[in-house]
């Protein structure tokens, strides 16, 4: 989707900065790097041309409900798409390689999880609330009509339809040259980086690392988004902001407390993660510390 996109292709450049660690640490111009050059490669010829096939097949599903057709977006619009799909990417490895030559190892994977944080609360509760509605939303399943809040539970009234939709179909061809390439990476350079630290005589097993990854991913990368999601949502409805049906619909609630919401819920839930689950020794600072074995 377009607005995911944007923390997706940031998390996938963050990536691959945060494998290729040792390497890169005390490269004084990163971006001059072998390892620069195939994660530009995956982002260019990878990870764009999947995006820019989910906007010509689905333009409504891509950009979250928002286009009816692909001719209803400006044209400079799908322009910037493709761009930024490269450009976030370059972003995401290049602040993550200021992290790596700090020494910051583990901010250095909290960026990458940071992009993939971003992705996931804009699909699970966006900017109105109904992130989640518009994502299960596929129009070719309903005839072509335009999406409506709570349209999207007409998807999942059979759970078996949600993997069988024009949309799923399309996401399977992208995830066949998408998913590969970045798994590989992570664990191949991570385990290079490892081997590099321990001056060759530690080994970590590939498999078990692009485990890990799609832990970080789906556990912590997920699991972070779905309890701010959750701490909005109930932020807003203490402070006013009502119902989400009621407040689309203008018989209820109020935006301006659904906008000062987001104020208060994420830095809130970002505290109590911080202090239940990211801090040193916590659970999920335990499970990223499994992805690099060379902190000093």
């Amino acid at each position: 989707m377009v607005q995911v996109d944007v923390f997706w292709a940031y998390g996938i450049g963050a990536t691959m900065a945060a494998a290729s660690a040792k390497k890169l640490e005390t490269e004084k111009e990163p971006l001059a790097t072998s390892y620069y050059a195939k994660a530009l490669i995956v982002l260019s010829c990878i990870w764009a041309p999947t995006g820019m096939l989910l906007l010509l097949k689905h333009p409504s599903w891509e950009t979250m409900q928002v286009a009816d057709t692909l001719q209803s977006i400006p044209i400079w619009l799908i322009i910037a798409f493709g761009i930024s799909n490269v450009t976030q990417g370059i972003l995401g490895f290049w602040t993550t390689s200021l992290l790596i030559q700090r020494k910051k190892y583990y901010l250095s994977h909290l960026n990458w999880i940071f992009g993939y944080f971003g992705m996931f609360f804009i699909l699970l509760y966006g900017w109105d609330g109904f992130g989640y509605d518009r994502f299960l939303y596929d129009r070719d399943m309903f005839g072509g009509e335009a999406w409506k809040p709570g349209a999207g539970y007409l998807g999942v009234a059979s759970v078996l339809s949600m993997f069988t939709t024009t949309v799923a179909m399309t996401l399977y061809i992208d995830g066949v040259f998408l998913v590969p390439a970045v798994l590989y990476y992570f664990g191949v350079w991570t385990s290079k980086s490892v081997e590099i630290a321990s001056g060759g005589k530690q080994q970590v097993s590939k498999p078990a690392l692009m485990a890990n990854y799609l832990v970080g991913v789906f556990l912590v990368g997920f699991g972070s988004a779905a309890f701010c999601a959750i701490t909005v949502y109930l932020t807003g409805r203490l402070i006013g902001a009502g119902d989400p049906f009621a407040r689309v619909a203008g018989t209820g609630g109020s935006t301006i407390m659904h906008i000062i919401s987001y104020f208060i819920g994420l830095p809130l839930s970002f505290v109590i993660l911080y202090y239940t689950l990211f801090k040193e020794g916590r659970f999920f600072h335990t499970l990223l510390k499994k992805m690099y074995h060379f902190e000093s």
